[in-house]
């Protein structure tokens, strides 16, 4: 009997989804953010980075907001429209264009990120910092804060092209590792390199706070201040340290310029000179 009962309330249910869909009803379209169903026509600026950045380099600009592009656990705002050309054009001028001139085109080709995702608010973290560039496989980079982004704000401006010099000298010694003595010149390298002043890394040579996380971001870190910085600011911040870290500096300033020349033929100094005239004449 309940095997009788089961049988006909399945025929209902049977019958009752073929009187509920017909052949001739017609599903309401929905553009489905991510998945193909967001479109827009190009623009002005659109045009401008395909001639600035993707044609001549191959280097993909993003800036209308792609969740999967980010870290999904954060709190992300879009960037406004109005700074995407400010922001990638002191980008042009201070990192590809020295780079270029010194080193020639092939080999930025060869090396450049291949992707900018840009994001208008900071990123936030546990720690108490904040991330303001983080770079993925030596092709993308994600460039936060940019909202705030204001031309005649030169230490803002320095702090971001600080991010993409970082993030590139990456890419080189991800290609070619730097000399392995590098590691030995400085201690006390430390995941909580936050907990710590800008005085106390540099008592131990380290030229950042940062650069105490590890020898590859030392590294990096060495290479970004003294490109930004230029010879002026670099000599400037060493004059800080004691008289022992300071021969520290000295020893990771001759790796630096040692490991570019042998390994890219790039007099780093000229870069330098040419990394800080561009940031001067922004």
């Amino acid at each position: 009997m309940k095997q009788m009962q089961i049988k006909l309330l399945m025929v209902f249910i049977f019958l009752g989804s073929l009187m509920a869909c017909s052949k001739d009803d017609k599903i309401d379209s929905v553009n489905i953010p991510g998945l193909g169903g967001e479109t827009w026509q190009k623009g002005p600026l659109d045009f401008w980075l395909d001639s600035v950045f993707t044609k001549p380099y191959n280097i993909e600009v993003k800036y209308r907001f792609e969740r999967y592009e980010l870290t999904l656990d954060k709190t992300l705002v879009p960037v406004m429209e109005s700074k995407v050309q400010p922001v990638m054009s002191s980008i042009q001028k201070t990192w590809i264009a020295p780079y270029i001139a010194e080193a020639g085109e092939t080999f930025f080709k060869t090396y450049c990120q291949k992707q900018f995702v840009l994001v208008g608010s900071p990123q936030f973290n546990s720690n108490n910092t904040i991330t303001l560039g983080t770079a993925e496989g030596g092709r993308k980079i994600v460039l936060f804060w940019l909202n705030d982004f204001v031309l005649t704000d030169k230490p803002f401006v320095k702090e971001m092209l600080h991010t993409i010099h970082h993030e590139f000298a990456h890419i080189l010694h991800q290609t070619i590792m730097y000399p392995v003595e590098y590691k030995r010149i400085s201690t006390g390298y430390t995941g909580s390199w936050n907990d710590y002043t800008l005085d106390e890394a540099l008592e131990r040579g380290f030229i950042t706070q940062y650069a105490r996380s590890a020898p590859d971001e030392d590294f990096v870190e060495m290479i970004s201040t003294m490109l930004v910085e230029g010879k002026d600011g670099y000599e400037a911040i060493i004059a800080e340290a004691p008289d022992d870290a300071q021969a520290k500096f000295r020893q990771k300033e001759e790796i630096v310029v040692r490991y570019f020349m042998e390994n890219y033929n790039i007099d780093f100094y000229r870069l330098q000179t040419r990394v800080q005239d561009a940031i001067d004449n922004l």
